[in-house]
C-alpha cells in the first residue's frame, strides 16, 4: 500500500526482476524472423511484379541483413552478457541469447567473408 507518495516498488525490501535474458532472446527470435520475411519477400515477388515493387523488396531486404539484423543480435549479445552479470536475471535465458544471437553474428560475418572472397572469380 502506498503512503505518503510511495509505492510499494519503491520499499528497500522489494527487487524487481530485471529481464535482459528475456529481451535478448525475443531480439534473436525477432531479427531472425525479420529475416525470413525479408528472403520470403524476395523469393514468393513474381517476375513480372513492377520495378517499384522489385526495389521495395529489394530495400527491405538490404535494411534488414545489412543494418536491422546486425543490430538486433549485437543488442542481443549485450543483453544477455548483462544478464549474465546480475544476479536477479535469468542465466539461461541470457546464456541462449548470446549463443543464438552469436551464432547469427558469426554466419553472417562467414557468409560476407564468402561473398568477398569470390569478388573476382566471375571477371
Amino acid at each position: 500500500m502506498a503512503q505518503w507518495g510511495r509505492s510499494d516498488a519503491a520499499l528497500p525490501g522489494v527487487v524487481a526482476e530485471s529481464t535482459f535474458g528475456k529481451r535478448s532472446v525475443i531480439l534473436a527470435l525477432a531479427a531472425l524472423a525479420a529475416g525470413a520475411i525479408a528472403i520470403t519477400a524476395l523469393i514468393a515477388m513474381p517476375s513480372d511484379a513492377s520495378p517499384l515493387l522489385q526495389n521495395s523488396a529489394t530495400g527491405f531486404f538490404a535494411a534488414v541483413f545489412f543494418l536491422a539484423g546486425p543490430l538486433a543480435h549485437l543488442t542481443g549479445v549485450v543483453f544477455g552478457l548483462m544478464a549474465l552479470g546480475r544476479s536477479n536475471d535469468s542465466r539461461v535465458l541470457g546464456l541462449a541469447g548470446i549463443v543464438v544471437n552469436g551464432a547469427s553474428l558469426a554466419a553472417g560475418v562467414f557468409m560476407l567473408w564468402g561473398m568477398a572472397s569470390t569478388i573476382g572469380a566471375f571477371t
